[in-house]
């Protein structure tokens, strides 16, 4: 529809709940789908009541921008819209454009009534577009279980009308509840643990223990690869590369083989929590799990917690 401008309208769940600090979050989901969207042929990133809308420079840019915006904690869903006039009778005559290539044989009309100074109110709107919506297409109307759903945003610079939903991660914006020192492995549990965390809103440093050149630079490529991939979520990253060698050398040379882990750990720790007070992290995180592998027990990650002046979340 190269004539109507085009949108993509994001919705949140959580950061209704957020009272006094609603603002902020709002402010820095805004700021964060801004800098994820850079160069996609996003014109204007503007914030509504409980929504944030990216206006798109024209339809083509839809694809990448949608790819971008699912990558964006904080983000419950979000869609493609139209901006109409804000006008129902201009509405109506665009109608048969907005539902071509739709097949369908019941339908539901949401109203969102932003600007209150439209003198009708969501139900009133509802009902007129739906008799019109019945008329026009033949399909009826289903409150519960309709095949498609008509959304329709009463801004007040006009409408933003929408249909398709696209789920994304939901959670709270990125660098909202400060930052986090990932002890990053090449294993599956620390990248998790960071995408977990970072999907409650903390921003994420990175640190990865090696044995170059004891070993291959494998471990390294891994931890390089799985930050880039996490970096998607928050932007811009730091890895810090920590190499473990020389410790490891002193500990063999001086630990019997069953403390050598436990020993290897709290050096980890204690040289990620350094890194933590200097790039100002609060907290620690691993990614471990009691009892999956023996230097997991109880009993080892209270020793290897002994060394640690800030929390290990796991």
């Amino acid at each position: 529809m190269e004539d109507l401008k085009t949108h993509a309208i994001v919705k949140t769940h959580e950061l209704a709940l957020k009272g006094k600090n609603r603002p902020w979050f709002m402010r820095k989901l805004t700021n964060n789908l801004r800098q994820a969207t850079r160069g996609a042929g996003v014109e204007r990133v503007w914030q509504g009541q409980l929504m944030v809308g990216l206006s798109l420079a024209d339809d083509d840019c839809w694809p990448e921008v949608k790819s971008r915006i699912k990558d964006v904690f904080g983000v419950a869903k979000f869609y493609k819209a139209y901006d109409l006039p804000q006008d129902l009778d201009a509405l109506k005559e665009r109608m048969p454009q907005l539902l071509e290539g739709r097949s369908f044989n019941s339908f539901r009309i949401t109203t969102n009534r932003a600007d209150k100074r439209f003198p009708m109110n969501s139900e009133q709107v509802n009902r007129d577009l739906g008799a019109f919506v019945k008329d026009l297409t033949g399909a009826a109307v289903s409150l519960k279980n309709p095949e498609i759903s008509i959304f329709v945003d009463i801004q007040p610079k006009g409408f933003l009308v929408y249909f398709d939903e696209v789920k994304a991660h939901g959670g709270l914006p990125v660098g909202v509840s400060g930052k986090v020192a990932v002890m990053l492995s090449g294993g599956i549990d620390s990248p998790v643990a960071a995408w977990q965390m970072m999907k409650r809103g903390c921003h994420a440093m990175f640190v990865h223990f090696h044995s170059y050149p004891l070993v291959d630079r494998t471990s390294i490529e891994k931890a390089v690869d799985l930050v880039q991939h996490l970096t998607k979520h928050q932007y811009e990253s730091n890895l810090f590369l920590a190499p473990l060698a020389d410790i490891q050398k002193q500990i063999i040379l001086s630990a019997p083989p069953s403390y050598r882990v436990v020993l290897y750990r709290r050096f980890m720790v204690r040289i990620t929590e350094a890194l933590a007070r200097k790039y100002r992290a609060q907290a620690i995180i691993t990614g471990e799990s009691c009892g999956q592998v023996s230097s997991q027990t109880l009993e080892n990650i209270a020793v290897v917690d002994q060394v640690a002046g800030v929390p290990m979340l796991r």
